[in-house]
């Protein structure tokens, strides 16, 4: 456990999906999906220590955030201290949310995987990446969990996020345009809404460069509104992609001029675009 007064803290990345793929769905109902996925700057900050309630959520996008056991963080948390039923350390996790909910942004994800690796911290053991028993326990919380737990800044995905595959740098760009939409939409509705057409015939995708999302189909007949900001998007300058199940689409450029201009130009439209970078390597624990 912390020591009195001991607080340790984590940066929590998004993450964009340059491609992904639908390849498939299990007895269990779990759709089999491929992609690849790359961190970003833009971070939620999870901080541990031996004061404090037991869970606090604060930042700018904790509204809808759950405070309660089944809060990711806190999932993440119980699992890496080996308390599947309830951590009764005393020890408080703060987070601070500073990447939008419900954006296909792999926010309460990241937050898990970081949660994890401080309660590993708080234990004395090893930030070490997970073996693969660890993976796949940890993408019972979330498809994302596993890629933000191997501290992989690029990573293929596979399987339900189990099989985690890190890679050699990929140069699909380093600027990032996000553009939110003012709406949110759950992972879990979009996968229902999910139909067979929509999955992909393409056996090969770029692994350098954004590609075809096969959520988008069904993210778009949900809200039809992703296809407008698609084509604001586009004549702002930007080839548009969507990111996880979405409702966010993203731009990636190497020009910081350019991302600049389609970030102003979005935001004259009327909407709200965040400029951020990619992130070269995983975050590190820290003393707090």
């Amino acid at each position: 456990m912390p020591d009195p007064g001991e607080r340790w803290r984590l940066a929590a990345p998004a993450k964009l999906n340059l491609w992904l793929r639908v390849v498939g769905r299990r007895p269990d109902g779990f759709h089999e999906l491929e992609s690849v996925l790359v961190l970003l700057q833009l971070a939620d900050i999870v901080t541990v220590g031996s004061d404090g309630a037991e869970l606090e959520v604060v930042g700018p996008h904790a509204t809808g955030v759950a405070r309660d056991h089944t809060n990711l963080a806190w999932r993440g948390w119980t699992v890496g201290m080996g308390a599947p039923q309830g951590d009764d350390s005393g020890t408080g996790v703060v987070v601070d949310k500073q990447i939008p909910i419900a954006a296909g942004l792999g926010g309460g994800s990241s937050d898990a995987a970081a949660a994890w690796r401080l309660a590993r911290r708080t234990r004395d053991v090893p930030d070490d990446p997970p073996d693969q028993v660890a993976l796949t326990s940890l993408a019972a919380i979330g498809a994302d969990v596993p890629f933000f737990a191997a501290q992989a800044a690029v990573a293929r995905v596979a399987g339900i996020g189990e099989v985690v595959e890190p890679m050699a740098e990929v140069h699909p760009g380093e600027e990032v345009v996000l553009i939110h939409a003012p709406f949110g939409l759950s992972t879990a509705s979009v996968f229902a809404e999910l139909r067979p057409a929509d999955w992909s015939t393409i056996q090969d995708e770029p692994e350098t460069g954004p590609g075809r999302n096969d959520l988008l189909p069904a993210a778009t007949r949900l809200r039809s509104e992703i296809e407008d900001i698609f084509r604001l998007v586009a004549a702002s300058g930007g080839a548009p992609h969507l990111t996880g199940s979405g409702p966010t689409v993203f731009v990636l450029t190497d020009d910081p001029e350019r991302a600049d201009g389609v970030a102003s130009r979005v935001e004259r439209a009327g909407l709200v675009a965040t400029r951020t970078r990619r992130r070269a390597e995983p975050a590190s624990i820290e003393a707090s």
